[in-house]
């Protein structure tokens, strides 16, 4: 019998055909490679399939399987990780691409974690339409093991030495496969199902972040995160979410009152960066749309965090404006 590889690829795709190339081109020219690419093509209308069982006949690391139905995205990215055999899983999107030195690096970290941790969170560059390339300053934290609760409560609390390195997103986490089982899956229900999972995660298991750019994440505007944005649905994700992890965990976390009331309303800082964004792209009327099509209640607190988000906005737009059109910073 072969030996089991020590890490997986999860790789979901619907209808990727436009990107999926320069993904799996990437995934072959690791200089590691030792692991398997599981891929969970999503009842894809296009050449999808075709191009992924077109990698499969050329290396048998590649494993394409195929759901007949459209499942939720959640769910599709969940079938990828339940047909993954290793204990680690790195997750990846089609349109986004490895560096390659990744998984080497990556294999060189899940092989020294403790058995606590359960997440690997890497740094990342941008690519946008362009074709400008950005370091998105995730490179500046630390290599660092995190306790999973000592990092959520200086999340929370803001009481912190020195800043904390970001959760990682779908492309920039790697993932122990018990950890994630445990944890509950992603939930179809939510858009950010990551950021979510991760979260809830971190209870239970350690965290480990890597500064060195490992994957390149491609900004364009069929991205879930611009759907995201434009339907709210970042507003309304996070207004059931985070209610409900403050009453689930606040003690279980030590969280102070004051520190419990703002971690139930966090989501307002989804509602304010919905807002600046309009506003920093001068389109007043929808800035004006999109406050009004948030919750009533909410409107006397807005403003404030309008402006947190506008400035944390304009802070990035200060290294990319001269190398990029504000159409391709902020897609869609």
């Amino acid at each position: 019998m072969s030996q089991p590889v020590p890490i997986s690829i999860a790789l979901p795709v619907f209808n990727g055909m436009n990107y999926l190339r320069d993904a799996l081109d990437s995934i072959c020219a690791q200089t590691f490679t030792d692991f398997e690419v599981v891929i969970s093509d999503n009842a894809s209308t296009d050449e999808t399939l075709d191009i992924c069982q077109e990698y499969a006949r050329l290396d048998s690391r590649f494993k394409v399987t195929r759901s007949e139905l459209v499942l939720p995205q959640a769910e599709n990215v969940n079938r990828a990780v339940d047909l993954c055999s290793a204990e680690w899983v790195k997750l990846f999107c089609h349109d986004d691409m490895m560096v390659p030195e990744c998984m080497a690096t990556l294999d060189r970290a899940v092989s020294n974690c403790e058995p606590s941790v359960g997440l690997v969170g890497n740094g990342e560059q941008w690519l946008f339409a362009n074709g400008y390339c950005h370091r998105n300053g995730g490179h500046l934290f630390r290599l660092e093991n995190w306790n999973g609760r000592r990092y959520l409560r200086a999340q929370f609390t803001g009481t912190r030495s020195s800043p904390i390195p970001p959760l990682p997103s779908l492309t920039t986490a790697t993932v122990r496969k018990r950890a994630w089982l445990e944890s509950g899956r992603f939930q179809r229900s939510f858009l950010h199902f990551d950021i979510f999972l991760w979260t809830q995660m971190l209870i239970n298991w350690d965290y480990s972040y890597i500064p060195e750019v490992l994957t390149t994440n491609r900004i364009h505007g069929t991205q879930v995160a611009v759907s995201a944005r434009q339907s709210l649905r970042s507003v309304t994700d996070s207004r059931i979410f985070w209610p409900q992890f403050a009453r689930q965990y606040g003690t279980t976390l030590g969280l102070g009152v004051w520190s419990r009331f703002a971690l139930r309303n966090r989501w307002l800082g989804a509602a304010g960066t919905a807002v600046a964004l309009q506003l920093l792209r001068r389109n007043f009327s929808a800035a004006l749309k999109t406050f009004l099509a948030l919750p009533i209640a909410c409107w006397p607190w807005l403003p404030a965090f309008i402006v947190r988000s506008y400035r944390y906005e304009r802070r990035k737009l200060e290294s990319l404006a001269a190398h990029v059109p504000m159409s391709a910073i902020y897609p869609g």
